[in-house]
């Protein structure tokens, strides 16, 4: 057996990770949750912006790699979510969360390196279309308006869908050992005492994003 590659069988690994972008090298530091969440043994390859690009689903490629083009540029936080066909034979769906540039004033590219982590939301994108995730949320419909809100919220601070953002709330839900709901009401309270028509609610959604992932790697 291949030893950089996680056996199929092997329980489930952490469901966020670290990763810095050297831009001017091209190449990434991961912790070891990103190795996981790529389906390999931490530390079994030293990956690069063409290995990062390559192991996307075909249908998301251009557009993270314009996304990460737009971002090595304007130095901007981002996210995207896409698909990763994983090197152990599954392809799980991943929200990249980039929380912005280092810029070098001496340096040739006007963004040196970029910092954000990784979330693998594989899991709560097959709970939420399962008959107990509809059934859940049918049974909390006096809360399904803040869900609602909270989705909205989470999907114009990061560019996601609502099935995206509905699994990244159920994401924060386990992490943070709380029900949904009680995560959603959280955020609408913190969403509404910004502008949402500026930067000023991704910047609160990140900071209560951030106590919920490790440290950097490396």
């Amino acid at each position: 057996m291949d030893g950089t590659r996680l056996p199929r069988e092997r329980p489930r690994a952490p469901r966020v990770g670290r990763f810095t972008y050297d831009v001017g090298t091209q190449t990434w530091k991961w912790d070891d949750e990103v190795f996981r969440i790529h389906g390999m043994e931490p530390g079994a390859i030293e990956p690069t912006t063409q290995y990062v690009l390559e192991c996307k689903h075909p249908s998301d490629r251009d557009r993270v790699a314009e996304v990460l083009r737009k971002a090595t540029t304007t130095g901007e936080p981002f996210s995207a979510c896409f698909r990763i066909n994983a090197a152990d034979g599954v392809e799980r769906r991943v929200v990249l969360v980039c929380e912005g540039g280092v810029c070098d004033a001496e340096a040739e590219l006007p963004v040196a390196q970029l910092d954000g982590y990784y979330i693998d939301l594989t899991e709560d994108f097959a709970q939420a279309a399962s008959d107990e995730a509809t059934e859940a949320v049918a049974a909390s419909a006096e809360h399904r308006a803040t869900i609602e809100q909270a989705k909205g919220s989470l999907m114009l601070a990061y560019g996601l869908d609502a099935d995206q953002a509905f699994a990244m709330l159920r994401w924060w839900s386990r992490n943070k050992n709380m029900k949904v709901r009680d995560i959603a009401d959280h955020l609408t309270q913190v969403s509404s005492a910004g502008d949402l028509s500026d930067s000023t609610l991704r910047r609160s959604v990140d900071n209560l994003l951030h106590d919920a992932s490790p440290p950097g790697p490396g």
